[in-house]
């Protein structure tokens, strides 16, 4: 079970409110895996995640560009990577239904992104955002 913690928090509250969310859908899945209702539940996770990268991530590049993130154009191919990613899996949901390893494909792509993009990448664009608002504070 995925817990938000200094290891997910960057400061800003619509990025550390994004990340907990993300956990707590993260951590349902996970539960139903346990539960033997995996392959019933990850069609909420699909549309959890569909609505992450249509809001969050097109919300955080539009961030990126309004405080001109040094690193905007590698974090919006991210963004953009990932967002295939889910609209792939969400087109083999369509197309054959969840099959036994859908929901564990669903889970490792959520723990990779929590891991990966979250922990580090998001932390980067936090510490900026924050050094940028205190400058702007200051003058």
């Amino acid at each position: 079970m995925a817990v938000f913690s200094e290891e997910f928090s960057n400061g800003i509250p619509f990025m550390d409110n994004s990340a907990k969310r993300f956990i707590t859908e993260l951590n349902k899945l996970s539960d139903a895996m346990k539960n033997g209702e995996g392959r019933q539940y990850v069609i909420f996770a699909l549309d959890f995640l569909k609505d992450f990268c249509e809001t969050q991530l097109a919300f955080e590049n539009k961030v990126m560009l309004q405080y001109y993130f040094y690193d905007n154009p590698n974090h919006i191919k991210m963004h953009e990577e990932f967002r295939e990613s889910v609209i792939d899996i969400i087109k083999r949901y369509d197309e054959f239904g969840a099959d036994h390893g859908m929901p564990l494909n669903v889970q490792r792509m959520m723990s990779s992104w929590l891991a990966r993009h979250i922990g580090k990448q998001d932390k980067v664009l936090g510490d900026y955002i924050r050094v940028k608002l205190t400058k702007k504070e200051k003058a």
